[in-house]
Formats: structure tokens, C-alpha cells, sequence
């Protein structure tokens, strides 16, 4: 399911959820948006479903890669409780997510998504999404994949694997995740940056050199091996995070002239260019949109 196929089976999806209030057990939300707050580990079993249920650390985006498989070449994570502005600014930016682009409209759970992550690979799409467990309604025919139970979400060829994260996407993205969860297929060896990152908005991104398929160029594109780009609530605005391995060509320049525009630090060290600094809450989406794709 390339992203244009996931736009539209997501718009599809999103419509018959909004046309009715019910749907397989899951809940629409009443009213504007619901404030969340921050909740710790639980029981994936509290979900009560059967088989396999994924339990998995996700405290950022290198916890995700480790659930990703090897030829992923962009992901994204968010804690969606630190900041409604930086929800707002992510979703203008990144690409398209049932859990964060529609989170205001639809709520797949009967509790709010805390946080989230969204991956690319072969052109291939799927999310991630830490929610409280709660006893979940199934009316369709569940699929047991790897002892996992893949359940269809209506007509639509999005299915949910409940854990902690919740894995949600079209059937072939679910089954390559579930094989990198039950050690038949390697998880990506790629990214480097990331780690140790604490940010509250995490991306990270391999340049269209590092990629073997000619005709697949990463959703960034740039001229680097792989980038990070950070953001978090700081001092009553945010300040953002950016890192560059190996940033050379045309990327090079735009990302300096970045830097001067929206007056960043910007430094270079060990084939590692680095731009900081603070970032006013009302210039957020736009400088965010412009530091994704240098």
C-alpha cells in the first residue's frame, strides 16, 4: 500500500467511522478535542484479545526502529501529551496518520493515543499507537498471523494488532512488522542518530543515496546518508533539534541557508552537521516544515 493508496483507504476508513458513532467496538469522541495525559506501562492482555499481543518499549523513535524491518527508510514518533501545538505543527508537516491528522474527529480507542509512530518502507505504511488497554468489541473475523490476531477493521484493508504499541495498517505492512516481532525477518541496521534522543517530536529519515531502489527515493530525498530532526516544549516556545550525517550538495546549502533564516546555531563535526535553537510557538509549523525536507 504506497501513500496515496493509504490516503485513500484512510479517507475511506475516517468517513464510515464519522457516519457512524459505533463500529467493531471502537468509539468516536464527543465533541472538540480531549486533553491527555501522560500514562505508563500497562498490561497488553487488559485488551482482551486473544493470541500474541505486542509488548514493546516506546519511549521514542529508537525504541520504534527496533520494530520496524530492515529496508525502512523513514519514521516519525510523537508523545501526543506534550503539546497541542506541536500535534497541530506535526500534522500539518508529516505525512498523513489516522492517529495524529485525525485525532480531533475519530478515536480508534476507547482512550486517547499518548503517542505514536509512523513508518515508510517499501513503500509500505504503518503506526504505532500507545493507548491505555481497554476491552475491545470485534465483530469481524479475526486472522492469527505468528500467533498475533490481525483484526479487520470493517471493509477496509486496515487491520490492528492490540499491544502496547497497537499496531494498525494495510495487511502486508501488518504481516511484515509481525515478522520482524516474532525474529523471522531483521529489523533495520540503518539509523544511527536517533538513539538516546529525548525529543517529544522525533524523525528520522535516510537520504536518497543510502536507498538501493533507483525508483524509490525517501519521502525527505536529501543528500545525506540520514538525518534527525527534534523538537520540544522549551521555555514557553520549542526548540528544535536538527542532525545531518554526511549533509553535502545541494542539502548543504539549503540547510545553512535554514539556518541563517531562522536564526539557529548551526555547527559541523565528525561528518555530523548539527542546527539548534529556540523556535517561537506561532513560526513552529513553518519552521518544522521547512527543516523535514532540506
Amino acid at each position: 500500500m504506497n501513500q496515496r493508496s493509504w490516503a485513500i483507504t484512510v479517507a475511506v476508513f475516517i468517513a464510515g467511522i464519522m457516519i457512524f458513532s459505533t463500529f467493531a467496538g471502537f468509539v468516536m469522541r464527543d465533541g472538540g478535542p480531549v486533553e491527555t495525559v501522560s500514562r505508563g506501562a500497562w498490561n497488553p492482555s487488559d485488551f482482551g484479545v486473544g493470541g500474541r499481543l505486542i509488548s514493546w518499549d516506546f519511549d521514542g523513535v529508537g525504541d520504534a526502529l527496533g520494530m520496524y524491518p530492515q529496508d525502512l527508510v523513514f519514521a516519525f514518533w510523537i508523545d501526543m501529551t506534550a503539546s497541542e501545538d506541536l500535534n497541530e505543527a506535526a500534522a500539518l508537516s508529516l505525512p498523513l496518520t489516522v492517529g495524529l491528522t485525525y485525532r480531533d474527529q475519530v478515536n480508534l480507542y476507547p482512550e486517547p493515543i499518548d503517542r505514536l509512530s509512523w513508518g515508510l518502507f517499501r513503500d509500505e505504511i504503518v503506526e504505532f499507537h500507545w493507548t491505555k488497554p481497554a476491552r475491545i468489541g470485534v465483530e469481524s473475523l479475526a486472522i492469527l498471523y505468528n500467533g498475533y490476531q490481525m483484526i479487520p477493521l470493517g471493509t477496509t484493508d486496515i487491520f490492528t494488532v492490540m499491544g502496547t504499541p497497537v499496531l494498525f495498517g494495510g495487511e502486508p505492512s501488518v504481516r511484515t512488522i509481525l515478522d520482524v516481532l516474532a525474529g523471522q525477518a531483521p529489523t533495520t541496521d540503518e539509523f544511527v542518530l536517533p538513539y538516546d534522543e529525548v525529543d517529544a517530536l522525533q524523525i528520522s529519515s535516510l537520504g536518497k543515496d543510502v536507498v538501493d531502489n533507483p525508483g524509490f527515493v525517501p519521502p525527505l530525498g536529501g543528500v545525506y546518508l540520514e538525518s534527525y530532526l527534534g523538537v520540544s516544549p522549551y521555555e514557553g516556545g520549542y526548540y528544535l533539534t536538527a542532525k545531518y550525517l554526511s549533509l553535502r550538495g545541494e542539502s548543504e546549502r539549503r540547510v545553512f541557508d535554514l539556518a541563517r533564516d531562522y536564526a539557529l546555531e548551526i555547527s559541523s563535526a565528525d561528518g555530523i552537521t548539527a542546527v539548534s535553537g529556540s523556535v517561537e510557538t506561532q513560526n513552529l509549523a513553518e519552521t518544522l516544515g521547512a527543516f523535514v525536507a532540506p
